[in-house]
C-alpha cells in the first residue's frame, strides 16, 4: 500500500483516527523536535507527516524516559509474542533505530504497522457502527488510490488485527514503542474501553509502566502544537 500519510490523513478526517490532531497529522509536530539530531527527524516530519510525527513522539518519550530513569538494571523492553523476551536497558535504542521504523522506503513494513495499529485502535472502543463504516468506506472509496490499495484498505477496516495478531508483528523495543504511540494518537481515550485496550497493549508491549507515562506526556504535549 503507497501513499500512507494520504491514508492516514484520510483516516483522520473520515472520523476513523478520532485522536489524531490535523495539525499533528500534517506534520507539525516537526517544530517540536529541538535536538540537534531531532533536526534530522523534524525535516523528515514536514515529508512524512503523521507517520515521522509517531516516530518523533516514541522517541522524545523515550529520550525522557531514559534521562528520568536511575535504573541500573535493565528494563523489560517489547518483544513479539511467541519470541523470547528481550530487555533493553535505558537510552540503549538510538534515535537512529526510531527514524528506520518510519523510513521512506519501499515496503517499509514499519510504516504499515503502525497505520494497521492505528486502524486496531480506533475500532476498540467499539463506536463506530454500521452507518458510521459505510460513511468512512464511502470516503475511503473517494481517496485517490490504487484499486489494489483500497481494498486493502477496505479489508483492513473490515476486520482490523487482533492485539494478539498486532503484537506477534513487533519485532523490538522501538516499533513497540511507537506501536503505542501511533495507537495513543488514534484512539479516542474518553472511553473506557479505548483506556482497556491501551493498558492491554503496553502490557503486552512489556513497556514499563514510567514509558507509557512519557509517551502519554509526550502525545498530549503534541497535541496542543
Amino acid at each position: 500500500m503507497k501513499d500512507l500519510n494520504r491514508i492516514i490523513n484520510g483516516l483522520s478526517k473520515s472520523g476513523v483516527l478520532s485522536g489524531l490532531a490535523g495539525g499533528l497529522a500534517g506534520g507539525t509536530l516537526a517544530g517540536a523536535l529541538t535536538s540537534k539530531k531531532g533536526r534530522k527527524l523534524g525535516k523528515s516530519a514536514l515529508k512524512l507527516g503523521a507517520l515521522a510525527a509517531v516516530g518523533g513522539v516514541a522517541w522524545k518519550a523515550y529520550q525522557a524516559y531514559s534521562q528520568r530513569s536511575t535504573a541500573t538494571q535493565p528494563q523489560a523492553g517489547a518483544a513479539a509474542a511467541g519470541h523470547a523476551p528481550f530487555h533493553t536497558a535505558p537510552a540503549a535504542i538510538s534515535q537512529q533505530q526510531f527514524e528506520a521504523v518510519v523510513e521512506d522506503t519501499p515496503d517499509n513494513p514499519g510504516q504499515m504497522l503502525l497505520l494497521r495499529a492505528m486502524i486496531a485502535a480506533a475500532y476498540a472502543d467499539g463506536h463506530i457502527d454500521q452507518q458510521e463504516k459505510q460513511r468512512i468506506f464511502d470516503q475511503v472509496e473517494e481517496m485517490d488510490l490504487s484499486t489494489a490499495d483500497k481494498a486493502a484498505l477496505f479489508d483492513e477496516l473490515r476486520q482490523p488485527l487482533a492485539l494478539d495478531s498486532l503484537i506477534r508483528l513487533v519485532p523490538n523495543a522501538e516499533t513497540g514503542i511507537e506501536v503505542y504511540a501511533a495507537s495513543l494518537l488514534a484512539i479516542d481515550e474518553s472511553q473506557s474501553a479505548s483506556v482497556r485496550y491501551l493498558g492491554q497493549l503496553a502490557a503486552s508491549l512489556r513497556l514499563p509502566d514510567e514509558l507509557v507515562r512519557s509517551v502519554h506526556q509526550e502525545v498530549a504535549a503534541a497535541k496542543t502544537l
